[in-house]
């Protein structure tokens, strides 16, 4: 009897276990269809990736088809890689509402799963955008988050992202602190200046002091990496940034020249704000000259330019409301879903429920024929563990959002229900044993005169 105690226990405790771990799900067995909508979800987070700083329209399109393959493939990983993604190039065209908006829904997952590398970018992007939002505590706050947990790959990208915060709102001294921090890290791992951006806060720096020499001398850096590595976003800085250097030394015509370089580089990409920079300047430059046709040419064009910027905004807030429809949708589609999925599940436990009772009845009625004590043993056996499991089923839930899924306090009331329901297995067990061992006596007409039950 002890033993078979120790088996309910033991049957129990690994059925609530297993039920636990079905409730998690288990990504690790996925099936031929869900691994090929993961590489193609995977792919169109790549080519998203891809065209971030080259085609901010292409590489929305993509990430938005990604998001909703994820979010329909229940891939949380790649749901929250697409919204770190979409972010991104929200922070490019310069809408840091929606940027913000997009991060933080990234960051909602990572959270969840605890992925502290995916939580590192989104710290760092976050600190960007509130830098760019004129923030500071806010992209302090969240640089600081990522400098704590960056792995290797990134630490060059957020001391230099924690010096231009640093930079932007003029504490100089702290920005040169961190910008050698980038830069020697730098070149420990690439064993020269490889990131161009370092140079290129430099040279604001060294703007802002006034020191215009070693300030050109750093754009020349800066612009010379990113000339090679095909930077163009940055490069157009470089251009803009070395072009005001000019401008503040009345070297106009060297002024002229880097601001007409950037203005050819955005005409190739989607860059406005950088072209918007670079014509503003032309036209302050030639009115400062007196030349009046070339100040209304780049006035023209930087009125024009602004009104692309708002028509490219409306058309992408209309864009970002079908897409929201979109996701809509399928949130009511999943909802309707799992409303099925719980419809079912339920009309299965009170199937369970009805079959429980019926079994015992059933077995109370076959106990009035004569059968061997084993198979009386085994249906006793048999009805209990039912009767139990059903138990833990029901109380399962129940348990997992009480204990907030913590595994200890999940088996401590384990534990404790196991204490309850043994000695309760115990004597259901025996009485039940017992009404059925009674009901396999011969009756006095079955045993005849002379007999009785006892013989």
């Amino acid at each position: 009897m002890k033993y078979l105690s120790l088996f309910s226990l033991l049957i129990f405790l690994f059925m609530t276990a297993k039920g636990q771990n079905e409730s998690t799900g288990d990504s690790n067995h996925l099936t031929l269809r869900e691994v090929m909508d993961t590489t193609a979800i995977k792919e169109l987070n790549n080519q998203a990736r891809k065209y971030l700083f080259l085609h901010t329209d292409s590489s929305i399109e993509y990430v938005q088809k990604a998001l909703i393959g994820a979010r329909k493939a229940k891939q949380k990983k790649l749901e929250g890689e697409a919204y770190y993604l979409l972010g991104g190039n929200y922070w490019i065209m310069g809408n840091y509402p929606m940027a913000l908006g997009s991060e933080l829904q990234s960051l909602q997952i990572f959270e969840n799963l605890n992925d502290s590398a995916a939580l590192a970018d989104d710290y760092r992007a976050m600190a960007s955008i509130y830098r760019d939002q004129d923030d500071y505590s806010h992209a302090i706050f969240y640089a600081d988050k990522c400098k704590a947990i960056a792995g290797n790959n990134i630490l060059t990208d957020i001391y230099t992202i924690i010096g231009s915060i640093y930079e932007k709102f003029d504490r100089l001294d702290s920005a040169k602190y961190y910008l050698k921090l980038a830069n020697d890290y730098d070149i420990s791992v690439n064993g020269k200046t490889h990131y161009g951006y370092i140079p290129l806060i430099f040279g604001n720096i060294y703007y802002k002091q006034h020191d215009f020499p070693v300030a050109v001398q750093y754009y020349r850096e800066g612009i010379k990496l990113f000339e090679d590595q095909k930077v163009l976003k940055d490069l157009m800085e470089g251009y803009s940034g070395i072009a005001r250097v000019y401008r503040d030394m009345s070297q106009s015509d060297s002024s002229i020249f880097y601001s007409i370089k950037a203005l050819n580089i955005g005409k190739s990409t989607p860059f406005l704000l950088s072209m918007l920079d670079a014509s503003s300047m032309l036209s302050h430059i030639y009115r400062v000259r007196k030349n009046f046709d070339s100040t209304m040419k780049y006035t023209d064009l930087s009125m024009t330019i602004k009104d692309t910027l708002y028509n490219q905004q409306k058309a992408r807030e209309f864009q970002s409301l079908v897409f929201r429809e979109q996701m809509r949708e399928q949130e009511i589609e999943e909802s309707r879903a799992k409303a099925e999925a719980e419809r079912k599940e339920n009309l299965q436990m009170l199937g369970i429920g009805a079959f429980i009772p019926v079994f015992f009845i059933v077995l109370l009625i076959i106990s009035r024929r004569r059968l061997k004590p084993g198979v009386i043993d085994f249906m006793v056996l048999l009805g209990l563990l039912l009767f139990f499991e059903f138990i833990s089923l029901l109380i399962h839930p129940w348990l997992e959002s009480w204990t907030h899924h913590s595994p200890i306090l999940l088996l401590l009331m384990l534990v404790l229900i196991a204490s309850i329901l043994v000695p309760s297995h115990h004597r259901l067990e025996e009485w039940l044993k017992e009404a059925l061992a009674k009901s396999q006596r011969p009756t006095l007409a079955e045993t005849g005169p002379g007999e009785t039950t006892e013989d």
